[in-house]
Parts: structure tokens; C-alpha cells; sequence
């Protein structure tokens, strides 16, 4: 799965970016960098209220929409990640993170194999060649899904 660039300076990073939060509180990229310090520095539930600040700012930022549904898998609230990552897909269709992390959430957290399926098979529509984080070819899982959905014994490498 995707994840932010790590933060430089941790505490004072994030100290500098409330900071500047505060001073100027419409700043959609101070807000998206506190998001990533907070994310970095596994502060949960401080990265979904940077990030949701930040997409009130700009609602169409899909970076930011896969972000926070990334932080909100890591919280346990799957079904509030394919939300965000729907928007980050409706942000901007051609996302390939947003629809490779929603499959991974549809089949590793919500046991739902057709939907992950469903947003693989859209993200080979974008890239034919998409890649999973494993390596593995997203065509290669999809196909492999199909066969344990059909009750064959699915090939590993």
C-alpha cells in the first residue's frame, strides 16, 4: 500500500506544522504535510483530522483521499477506507493506488473477493501491467482469485 513520504524531524516536524496550521489555517499543503507527519508517526486519528481538513481545502486531491483511506485501514475502519478511496477514484479515475489499495482492503479486511476483483479489473483497464506491492502482476492475482472463487487450486510462485 501506498504511504506518505517519511517526515524529516518527527516531533519538531510536526510541532513546525501545527505551527504553521494555526497561523494559516488555509493552507491545504501544511495541512496534507501535518497529515504525513502525523501518519509517519502513527498518530491515527490526528492524521484523518489533518487530512480532512486538507480536502475540505481541496476536495479533489486523490493523493490525499488515498492517504486517508489508508490511515483509516490502519484504525480498523475498512469500510470508511473504500469510502475514501471511492473518492480519490472519483477525484481522479486514473488513481492506480487508490484501486490497488481498495481491492487489498475489499479482500484482506471485508472478505469481499468480487469486489476485489472488481476494483483489480478496473485498475488493469488504466495498466494492463499494474503490479502488485509483492511483485506479483495484478493480472496474475485477479486471475488466481477467479480460480480459488471457482473452487481450483490456485498456483504460488
Amino acid at each position: 500500500m501506498g504511504t506518505p513520504a517519511p517526515a524529516t524531524g518527527g516531533a519538531d516536524r510536526i510541532a513546525a506544522l501545527e505551527r504553521q496550521t494555526q497561523a494559516d489555517p488555509k493552507n491545504v499543503n501544511a495541512w496534507t504535510d501535518l497529515g504525513n507527519a502525523y501518519f509517519d508517526s502513527q498518530q491515527h486519528d490526528k492524521a484523518i483530522n489533518a487530512y480532512r481538513k486538507s480536502l475540505e481545502l481541496n476536495p479533489n486531491n486523490a493523493n490525499v483521499w488515498t492517504d486517508l483511506g489508508v490511515i483509516y485501514r490502519r484504525s480498523g475502519k475498512p469500510e470508511e477506507a473504500i469510502k475514501a478511496f471511492d473518492r480519490a477514484i472519483a477525484a481522479d479515475p486514473k488513481h492506480e493506488v487508490s484501486r490497488m489499495n481498495k481491492g487489498i482492503v475489499l479482500l484482506h479486511d471485508l472478505n469481499d473477493f468480487d469486489g476485489a476483483i472488481e476494483a483489480w479489473e478496473g485498475l488493469l483497464e488504466i495498466n494492463p501491467i499494474a503490479m502488485a506491492p509483492n511483485g506479483m502482476s495484478i493480472d496474475q492475482m485477479v486471475t488466481q482469485l477467479k480460480k480459488q472463487q471457482a473452487g481450483q487450486p490456485s498456483q504460488s510462485q
